[in-house]
């Protein structure tokens, strides 16, 4: 099984997650088309009940049993890292059977604490995915762990596929035949658990043409006594329990996030069926928020095991550079994204949601895209160097921040759901700066927050610059020939690819980017780049 370099592994992950994250992207509108801004809000209550126990089972675990397997890798002890998995794999099965039978047996005391009747069926369908995706998780987590992120990556856009071509049918025939809008939007989670199920086939088949068992007899250092199995589960237990305990927190804090914005529209005057449709317009501001985060998580992904390994080989150097490099990455790729989400608002919107009402959570809330991604990869590098608990507390602290700024602010009548880019400010940016004092302070380093963030600023305003300068020229063109779906479509992709072009071009310029972490990824870019901007890297 051959590893892969930190750039590499990053782009190969980036680019199956921006694939992954256009389907779902493009599933949102067309969904949204057959069950409505109504539909898609008992949608997203369905899945943050969800999410809340998939992070319970899966998320955390992942993360822990990668961390694991890089750190025995990096010994040379292979074996084990093996055992790692296997042993995670049965546990993580009995664990995700028990709470798929809970959430189907719980599903109707769930909708009646959360006031959200509508929620049950989809609970209900949704329920066999926690099992499935605890095997699911033990296979990746392995790969990744390992520096072999092309399983993951591959097997990322089958499962994102299934899911989202079964769940629009299954939408689509369940809304037809019952004429419901909740079993429609039950019908919408079907391709949940197939998609899983599908991501499992392929990566049990790579697992076995990799001959990985064989591959690790072959590489197994000598001299390695084998670990008692009642060690791993310790480790396990000793590394999963915290990143878990952060992962159910932050989705508990959604979970009871959404109750608290459902009641609180119902006290600033809404109806249950306003507050349905309320609720569907801040999913569609997170789905179009969220676009960029795949990046990032990638990001993330392939950080964890460079750091662990770092730490384990007690390189401090090594750590430092992978901290520099993942820090200048989030912003090089989270600025640009947010002052683009705030300029083309209205483009994409018009273009997803076919309106433009509720672009003005973009408007204004996309800043929060640069706190989250920054606090995505401090979460990361904190776990990396085993500060497990702290994250923790950062996390929560954002969590009553945010919850407790969303009921003041979403009761008032002149705000409502406006309120919810306050509470999201407030749970991220505070959580940030507590983040970079303990990395400082642990690692004792000077990393400062906003030092990173001056290229990749200048480069955005640029980049800005030029989207308002095409759009005026394109609006005088469109008041020629008229304006239809087509030419607003053609209109939209050419002002995000104008805006890209211009913000590398002055990323290039200002050293932002260098040759080498380009040539990392894929020499490939290098050939293709127009000579314009081939000629000022370095």
């Amino acid at each position: 099984m051959r590893e892969e370099s930190t750039t590499k592994g990053f782009a190969m992950l980036s680019l199956a997650g921006i694939f992954a994250k256009i389907l779902s992207v493009l599933y949102i509108p067309i969904l949204l088309i057959i069950i409505g801004r109504g539909g898609l809000g008992i949608y997203s209550k369905t899945y943050e009940v969800f999410t809340f126990i998939y992070a319970l089972t899966n998320i955390g675990m992942q993360t822990a049993i990668a961390k694991y397997v890089s750190e025995l890798t990096a010994l040379g002890n292979h074996r084990d890292a093996l055992r790692v998995f296997k042993i995670s794999r049965t546990i993580l099965l009995i664990i995700g059977t028990v709470f798929t039978i809970t959430l189907m047996l719980s599903a109707n005391s769930i909708a009646e604490m959360t006031s959200n009747p509508d929620i049950i069926i989809g609970l209900i369908m949704l329920a066999p995915t926690i099992a499935l995706t605890s095997v699911l998780v033990c296979y990746r987590a392995y790969f990744q762990g390992k520096n072999n992120m092309k399983p993951v990556a591959i097997s990322t856009v089958v499962e994102q596929f299934a899911n989202v071509s079964i769940s629009l049918f299954g939408a689509y025939i369940l809304l037809n035949r019952t004429h419901s809008i909740s079993l429609g939007s039950a019908g919408a989670t079907i391709g949940t658990s197939l998609g899983a199920l599908i991501g499992i086939i392929y990566l049990a088949y790579i697992y076995k043409s990799y001959r990985v068992e064989k591959e690790v007899r072959e590489k197994q250092k000598e001299g390695i006594r084998p670990i008692h199995q009642k060690r791993i589960i310790r480790t396990l237990i000793k590394y999963g329990v915290p990143i878990t305990l952060s992962a159910a927190l932050q989705n508990f804090g959604a979970l009871v996030d959404m109750a608290n914005v459902t009641k609180r529209l119902i006290y600033a005057g809404c109806t249950q069926v306003q507050s349905n449709e309320l609720y569907g317009i801040l999913t569609e501001y997170k789905t179009l928020l969220y676009v960029p985060m795949v990046i990032i998580a990638a990001l993330g992904t392939v950080v964890l095991p460079a750091i662990s390994k770092a730490l384990v080989l007690k390189d401090k150097k090594d750590i430092k550079a992978k901290i520099n490099f993942a820090l200048r990455m989030t912003y090089s790729i989270a600025i640009p994204s947010a002052i683009g989400l705030m300029v083309l608002s209205k483009e994409l919107y018009r273009l997803f949601y076919r309106a433009e009402d509720g672009h003005e959570l973009m408007l204004y809330g996309a800043v929060v895209l640069v706190f989250m991604a920054v606090v995505q990869i401090q979460n990361v590098i904190l776990q990396g160097i085993s500060k497990f608990y702290y994250v923790v507390f950062s996390m929560v602290v954002g969590i009553i921040l945010k919850i407790s700024a969303n009921y003041y602010f979403i009761g008032q009548s002149g705000i409502k759901i406006r309120g919810a880019v306050i509470g999201g400010f407030l749970c991220f940016f505070v959580p940030m700066v507590m983040n970079n004092i303990k990395i400082n302070k642990t690692l004792k380093i000077k990393l400062s927050l906003f030092k990173m963030t001056t290229k990749p600023l200048l480069s955005s305003l640029y980049m800005a610059l030029a989207i308002f300068i095409a759009r005026f020229i394109f609006s005088f063109i469109t008041s020629i020939i008229g304006v239809n779906k087509i030419v607003d479509l053609i209109m939209t992709i050419l002002l995000i690819l104008i805006g890209s072009f211009f913000y590398l071009q002055a990323l290039i310029y200002l050293g932002g980017v260098r040759k080498k972490e380009i040539e990392a990824m894929t020499p490939k870019a290098i050939r293709i780049m127009p000579s314009i901007l081939k000629k000022h890297l370095r």
